[in-house]
């Protein structure tokens, strides 16, 4: 492929939205959110919280300089009752945002839920770590607040015939195959938290036998309700290769090795193809751009793309996640004429890419090169199987078909937080 990842001064476009720590963190039930920051730190967030929903769940204890200098660890617990006091009805849950100057002051967090628990013995707190700079590490924000979030899940005396998918923002849709699937092999339900309107509910997770780990930064977390739960866990990332399709239901098949029959598939597989073929007669030789904040391996579904015959001309990505190597690898050897492009590149300001007859899936792609043809998706939605497949070539036949305010689209999104 044309271009390197480089690490350098990070640009974020407007079309950057979707989902931040906070939106992630709303997820729990009957929680709530109090975020310890400066002004500014959290005047961003305020404003996205109001636009998104989430202004009556999200409290700020904004601290000055004379804070940070002499720390503000006892300013908390107050905040805390201050918040609660505010409310109309009591939570299940408080998650206390730090922001990333907390690794230069370095709050004592094991005291200070310590003091929370002892004051509020009837509510739940988990330490929360908003820094950005921490991106490229072993445990990004992404990853750690998922491991938050399912810290709260209880052991359980009893195994219910359900199985959790884990990672994944967004539940699978209830069209895709994979519930038919695991009902036909006796695994039951297929839970995610998003279904989950009462804490109950999601303490009911903790019951389930096993996890799909759906989206790669659930892993950590899967690891963790391994050891605390005895709940193992495969990873089952989304594909939109046939072939990997139909190898991840065979390892499905294995992984919870029960005795029902797996339901025939040909139907489904049948569809996706039928769409595929569609949306290639709709697309043509139209240029198609991937992008990163659309689907978690790009590359995966650019492969997967070139495979089916359209013509894939730019990978939209900042970097790329080992899930998704052997697909980079495969198209540094068989398409290196695929572009990259990293959307937070010092230079991606200057829009030197234009490419505005490109058919882009995800917005951030399509912003950068003023396409004009935009598939609506972020993080795989709720994408899987030869449904997902399905759905996503009838979202590119119709984005090949109609042009897209992609500035209206892009204010839909609202401030990512």
């Amino acid at each position: 492929m044309n271009g390197a990842f480089e690490d350098t001064l990070h640009y974020t476009s407007p079309a950057h939205g979707g989902w931040g720590m906070v939106r992630i963190g709303m997820l729990v039930p009957e929680s709530v959110q109090l975020f310890v920051c400066p002004f500014a730190c959290g005047r961003h967030g305020a404003i996205g919280a109001m636009r998104q929903g989430f202004k009556d769940r999200l409290a700020y204890l904004y601290v000055d300089q004379n804070d940070i200098v002499r720390g503000y660890d006892d300013q908390i617990p107050g905040a805390v009752e201050e918040l609660l006091d505010a409310l109309p009805r009591r939570p299940r849950v408080v998650l206390i945002f730090l922001s990333c100057l907390d690794d230069l002051i370095g709050t004592d967090r094991e005291a200070l839920l310590e003091v929370l628990h002892g004051r509020f013995p009837d509510l739940r707190f988990r330490i929360c770590h908003m820094n950005p700079i921490s991106l490229d590490s072993k445990s990004p924000p992404p990853v750690t607040i998922r491991r938050r979030i399912y810290s709260l899940l209880e052991p359980s005396e009893t195994k219910e015939t359900s199985v959790n998918s884990i990672g994944n923002l967004e539940a699978v849709a209830p069209e895709c195959e994979l519930h038919r699937v695991l009902e036909g092999l006796g695994a039951g339900e297929l839970r995610h938290i998003s279904r989950c309107r009462t804490f109950e509910e999601f303490q009911r997770m903790a019951s389930s036998r096993a996890n799909l780990v759906l989206a790669p930064t659930g892993v950590q977390a899967a690891k963790d309700m391994e050891r605390a739960l005895g709940i193992p866990f495969l990873l089952l990332p989304v594909s939109y290769r046939i072939g990997e399709i139909e190898a991840g239901y065979r390892q499905l098949r294995d992984f919870l090795d029960l005795s029902g029959a797996e339901p025939d598939l040909s139907a489904e597989r049948a569809a996706a193809l039928v769409a595929v073929e569609a949306a290639l007669r709709a697309v043509g030789d139209r240029p198609v751009i991937v992008d990163a904040s659309a689907v978690t391996r790009p590359f995966g579904l650019a492969r997967a793309l070139l495979e089916y015959g359209f013509s894939v001309r730019r990978v939209v990505a900042q970097k790329c996640i080992p899930i998704d190597r052997k697909s980079l690898d495969w198209l540094e050897e068989n398409r290196p004429d695929v572009e990259l492009v990293q959307p937070q590149h010092h230079r991606a300001v200057r829009f030197e890419g234009r490419l505005a007859e490109a058919l882009a899936i995800g917005v951030d792609g399509a912003y950068l090169a003023g396409a004009r043809r935009v598939v609506d998706l972020f993080a795989d939605g709720a994408l899987f199987g030869f449904h997902g497949l399905r759905v996503l070539m009838e979202r590119m036949r119709a984005a090949a078909e109609a042009e897209t305010d992609l500035e209206r689209l892009i204010e839909s999104y609202g401030l990512v937080v």
